[in-house]
């Protein structure tokens, strides 16, 4: 059992310093620094090995925001800054939070948390 721990180290060590520049830049966008490390993570093409692992982050901090979100909604004390009017899917908010993203690359350099909520206001607005 220890000996497979050392192999399973050393691997990941391999595959963790061999990766290409385009891989550290998956890599630094799980930081979410930006709005723009936020677009990185959403955006990694499936033939890239850290695809899987940028998918599920995306789609987590999606599922993140919409739960916080609807929790905040819930409150009497929280006044609503968007209306759906249905749920809301994970993918459906990355698409719609890369596509405002491609619309404004002038705020990419905002919290990823405030693209996202730009994102979701300018889909959803409150009439």
């Amino acid at each position: 059992m220890r000996d497979r721990f050392w192999v399973v180290a050393a691997l990941s060590l391999l595959v963790v310093t061999s990766a290409s520049a385009e891989d550290e830049a998956v890599i630094d966008s799980f930081e979410l620094s930006d709005a723009q490390a936020l677009v990185t993570a959403c955006t990694v093409p499936e033939g890239n090995p850290l695809a899987a692992t940028a998918n599920g982050f995306c789609l987590g901090y999606m599922t993140g925001a919409i739960q916080l979100y609807a929790a905040a909604a819930a409150s009497p004390n929280v006044e609503n800054q968007l209306c759906p009017g249905r749920v809301v899917s994970r993918s459906e908010m990355r698409r719609i939070f890369l596509d405002w993203a491609a619309a404004h690359p002038e705020r990419l350099d905002e919290p990823a948390i405030d693209g996202l909520a730009r994102a979701a206001v300018a889909a959803f607005p409150c009439t």
